[in-house]
């Protein structure tokens, strides 16, 4: 079964990489109907400032160490959601790193999923709308979400760089763009959770489409015109 999905993954790479590319106007432009200038999004700014209070005041080692494990953790993650078998996790005692077991080669989205999928932050928005439900949609929910998010992306741009194995397996170029495209897109649906749950994903998603249709079909039509 992991190497019939491998072997999908595959075939899949670039025309996912395509794909991302491609929707990235639309995505940038997405934000601009968000309505930040509600409680439920103070108080997710409020989270993302404290995360960096305690950046600052935790010390770099133990927030080093934590970004480590929960690459790892992402790894295995998407290594068994497509089925592969998947060992121990193993922090260098040096503190550059760490490294997952995993049997077989894998494939390119366990490989990159610690630079697009907000793990901690994912498994928080599972529990939100009970947290919400008992706490009367209480302020500090929105909070805790704030710091993961934080969280997550300090985690993200601590760990790209020139040197990273995971981005010189899969090639700079795919790598660039799945994880700068991804991310807009990660970013843009765990801001539409926080507006209308996981119907402001779809939401989001829907008014993701329809701009990057609108772009590109005025974009060809502007080809055209100037080709005649």
């Amino acid at each position: 079964m992991a190497k019939c999905i491998d072997w999908l993954l595959w075939g899949l790479k670039w025309p996912t990489a395509l794909f991302l590319l491609l929707t990235v106007p639309a995505l940038i432009r997405s934000f601009d109907y968000f309505n930040f200038m509600t409680i439920k999004y103070y108080a997710l700014a409020g989270g993302i400032g404290l995360y960096f209070v305690t950046l600052v005041t935790a010390g770099y080692n133990v927030c080093h160490n934590m970004q480590i494990i929960s690459h790892e953790l992402t790894h295995t993650f998407f290594a068994y959601l497509t089925f592969h078998n998947a060992g121990r996790i193993r922090l260098n005692p040096d503190g550059t790193g760490g490294s997952m077991q995993l049997k077989g080669r894998g494939n390119w989205i366990i490989t990159l999923s610690p630079y697009f999928f907000p793990l901690f932050a994912f498994f928080y928005m599972l529990l939100m709308p009970f947290l919400l439900r008992i706490s009367d949609g209480h302020w500090l929910v929105y909070g805790v979400f704030g710091y993961l998010i934080a969280y997550y992306w300090v985690t993200v741009a601590e760990q790209v760089h020139p040197k990273q194995t995971d981005i010189i397996r899969e090639g700079y170029i795919f790598s660039i763009i799945v994880i700068v495209a991804a991310n807009l897109w990660t970013t843009g649906m765990m801001l539409a959770f926080v507006s209308k749950s996981w119907e402001g994903i779809k939401i989001f998603a829907a008014l993701v489409m329809q701009l990057s249709l609108d772009y590109w079909d005025t974009a060809l039509k502007l080809v055209i015109q100037n080709l005649q």
